[in-house]
């Protein structure tokens, strides 16, 4: 019942004063950005080789963005909810220009009062489109699709009564938090994917923006095969065809002259078409679209989204250079701002804490500056015009940290940089999400891993006291399959080490200090010094694994060539705390992630890149499982209407 009540409850739309209230009696929330992250998005084969004739790109670069929001419970601070966005800004090629897109969202339900939920959740995306307005950005393009039973987007093993939203709730969903944004005045039209791109006979597949883990880039590639090899297949039959027709001509003219009689007939009743010529029987095809005609790719994946449309919404940001045919807005919109308005100027009561809260948004609304939008160590919105990449505070141990531009600065967190690794990290850690004291549990581990940037990320266990070594030294046995003892353990001469009597090795395990503060006290000028010796580093490496001299003028290339022998040779590795495996790693790191090279040379550069395409197939196929469950659940509800 208690459940069932706070449900009904959640379900109501709330007030600012209301949420406010409702505020005061739980714990505070607190609202995060993780990883702000330069990412490239490889079109897929198919995709590129049927349109290389309109020059389009072989990648889209985006900046990947993760939120995460906590809420303080018992005394601990609990994870309730994480959001990633991809951001395609003014200098990323058409059709991705000024795109946002709302890629994954995923939540428990431990928020004290549960009704705070949708009103949180609401105005973190309603703040974030506002935001992203004011940086330019033109259109976000949400795809509301709910995950398969036993899939999770970013948190692993939720609650069991926790229940997961069905696609029509959860695009009501969107459209409500869309809705406020009209209000607000942040968001124009509100349309859908097929009706902007797939109604219009004119545009092509080019058109549509190609977004990572989105609908179209999958379903586009899988059509893109279909018409390839069907149209191989037809042109085979139609060859076959035009042979037995000239088989059947040359046959038909040494027979009587009842066939020809009926060849005449034939002729008669076909109009203006010629029964003596046998190519004018085969029907003429229809024009490529190469030659003006329609795309076929749009015209069966219209089809194919035509059903399900609403579910790809795309809502025109009221940014500065919005046109004025996409702030069209309803009836019912455009009458609430103008009463919202109206009561606002002839009203002269003091404003309660609801209309200042509403005054402050409205406000906020209407900036057009996104300087305006940042604030400093204490929450207060920035002067305009200040520099924020260079912004300093001092924290309440009266040290100097820096502010983080996430629009400027790296944000680098491995395991949330994207979702994948963020889920592979709790499955394998078995953090779960499905009870609260497990949560509170995960959340602790979560925040200690991103205190502790370059620790490891899956830690050994003690085959002992079974406690998991963090610190101190491990002692590991190389010929036992995971066997490892803790310092403790090992000193103690009584402990049991079963079936082991072999000679441990001595591992040191120690976090990265330096990551604890890897460039949150720097200048940008320093910034900048850190970015350049990066690269030189970076080219030094290059270099080195091509250099076959040993005598080569470069000063510094034999000493990386020592480093790079350094980690074929090294017991301790990343994992067990060698500092310069860890520095020469995230070099190699670096550049696989911008190598595209076949055959490189440089060491692990190919298992790097591997481990990415494996995680990005990881990513792939879940949303390949979603795509296709789509595609049946409205093929199957359209059979049975008929």
């Amino acid at each position: 019942k208690t459940l069932l009540r706070e449900k009904a409850e959640s379900e109501q739309n709330m007030s600012e004063l209301d949420a406010l209230k409702a505020m005061g009696d739980a714990g505070p929330i607190i609202i995060r950005q993780v990883t702000s992250t330069d990412r490239k998005l490889e079109v897929r084969e198919r995709m590129k080789r049927r349109y290389a004739h309109k020059n389009y790109p072989d990648e889209f670069p985006f900046r990947c963005k993760c939120i995460v929001v906590f809420q303080k419970l018992d005394g601990v601070d609990v994870i309730l909810f994480a959001l990633y966005v991809y951001e395609h800004d003014a200098k990323n090629p058409a059709p991705n220009t000024r795109t946002v897109y709302v890629s994954y969202l995923d939540s428990v339900h431990f928020m004290r009062p549960r009704k705070l939920r949708t009103f949180v959740y609401h105005e973190i995306l309603i703040s974030y489109l506002d935001y992203a307005r004011q940086r330019g950005f033109a259109t976000a393009h949400i795809w509301a699709c709910p995950p398969l039973k036993g899939d999770d987007y970013i948190f692993y093993a939720k609650p069991e009564d926790q229940k997961t939203p069905k696609d029509g709730r959860l695009r009501q969903w969107y459209i409500d938090m869309l809705v406020e944004c009209q209000k607000r005045d942040i968001v124009g039209k509100v349309t859908n994917m097929y009706d902007l791109y797939f109604a219009n006979e004119k545009l092509d597949a080019t058109a549509v923006p190609y977004l990572e883990g989105d609908y179209f880039p999958g379903e586009a590639e899988n059509i893109i095969k279909d018409i390839e090899e069907g149209g191989s297949k037809k042109g085979g039959s139609s060859s076959k065809k035009s042979k037995k027709k000239r088989n059947g001509s040359s046959s038909s003219s040494s027979s009587g002259t009842s066939n020809k009689t009926k060849s005449k007939s034939k002729a008669g009743r076909s109009g203006t078409r010629s029964g003596s010529n046998d190519e004018d029987e085969v029907e003429m095809p229809e024009p490529s679209y190469k030659d003006g005609g329609r795309d076929q790719v749009m015209v069966k994946l219209g089809d194919t989204i035509q059903p399900m449309k609403e579910s790809f919404i795309v809502a025109f940001l009221n940014w500065k250079g919005a046109k004025e045919e996409d702030m069209v807005v309803p009836k019912e919109i455009t009458e609430y701002r103008e009463k919202a308005k109206k009561e606002k100027e002839e009203s002269g009561k003091d404003p309660t804490a609801d209309d200042v809260l509403s005054s402050a948004l409205a406000d906020e609304a209407s900036s057009s500056s996104s300087n305006n939008r940042k604030r400093d160590a204490n929450g207060n919105i920035r002067a305009a015009g200040s520099n924020s990449s260079s912004t300093t505070a001092t924290d309440k141990n009266g040290q100097l940290v820096k502010i983080a531009d996430d629009d400027i600065d790296e944000m680098d967190c491995e395991f949330f940089n994207n979702r994948q690794a963020f889920l592979n990290l709790c499955r394998g850690n078995h953090y779960q999400f499905d009870e609260l004291r497990r949560s509170k549990h995960t959340s602790m581990m979560v925040l200690w891993h991103l205190h502790n940037r370059g620790a490891p990320k899956f830690v050994q266990q003690c085959a002992s006291c079974n406690r998991e070594i963090l610190t101190g030294t491990r002692h590991h046995c190389n010929v036992c399959t995971d066997f490892d003892l803790c310092d403790e353990c090992f000193k103690n001469p009584n402990t049991d080490r079963g079936a082991c009597n072999h000679k441990l090795d001595a591992i040191p395990v120690e976090g990265e200090k330096e990551s604890q503060s890897s460039s949150s006290g720097f200048t940008e000028a320093q910034r900048k010094e850190r970015q350049k010796n990066i690269k030189l580093h970076i080219q030094l490496i290059e270099h080195a694994s091509r250099c076959k001299s040993s005598s080569c003028k470069s000063s510094n290339c034999a000493k990386m060539k020592s480093y790079l022998k350094h980690g074929q040779t090294c017991k301790l590795k990343t994992i067990g705390g060698c500092k310069i495996c860890k520095r020469i790693w995230t070099l190699l790191r670096i550049h696989a992630n911008q190598c595209k090279s076949s055959n490189c040379p440089i060491p692990q550069c190919i298992a790097i890149r591997e481990r990415i395409r494996q995680l990005t197939k990881q990513q792939q196929a879940m949303d390949d499982r979603r795509r296709q469950e789509m595609n049946r659940h409205y093929r199957h509800g359209m059979t049975e209407s008929r």
